[in-house]
């Protein structure tokens, strides 16, 4: 009997570091991606924050600067990400159904897959261009 209880609780002890170690590994997972995360709201945060300094925003900098700092902040406690790039297409296709029908297929398709984007909001709007050629039918001369 000695030795079942033995055996049983070697197995156990066994079971129990294996989950130590599985629990470690996703641990060390996770640490990962919110490094990888936290390295890419830094870069943002410090490219946003030139952009203020140096007056390439489209408000006065102290605006700019604390605006930048929570949109930060939103970023580390995960509040703010995906979900609002999500929204703004959302936005714009919502914009598209206001065109005539014929149109709409176009705008749709400059905002999933512009040619080419100019201008930025201090400009006073984003143009997204998209080209098409369409062949003129022969003529039946």
């Amino acid at each position: 009997m000695t030795f079942h209880n033995r055996q049983s609780s070697a197995h156990s002890h066994l079971r129990s570091l294996a989950l130590v170690v599985m629990l470690g590994l996703l641990s060390a997972g996770s640490a990962q991606a919110a490094g990888s995360k936290s390295t890419a709201a830094d870069a943002r945060y410090q490219k946003e924050r030139a952009a203020c300094l140096n007056g390439q925003s489209n408000e006065d900098k102290k605006t700019c600067l604390r605006e930048t700092e929570a949109a930060y902040l939103q970023e580390k406690q995960g509040k703010l990400g995906d979900a609002d790039q999500t929204q703004y297409r959302q936005n714009a296709l919502a914009r598209c159904r206001s065109l005539p029908e014929q149109d709409q297929a176009d705008c749709r398709r400059r905002i999933d897959n512009p040619t080419a984007v100019e201008g930025n909001a201090q400009e006073g709007g984003i143009l997204r261009k998209s080209v098409t050629i369409i062949q003129e039918p022969a003529s039946k001369e």
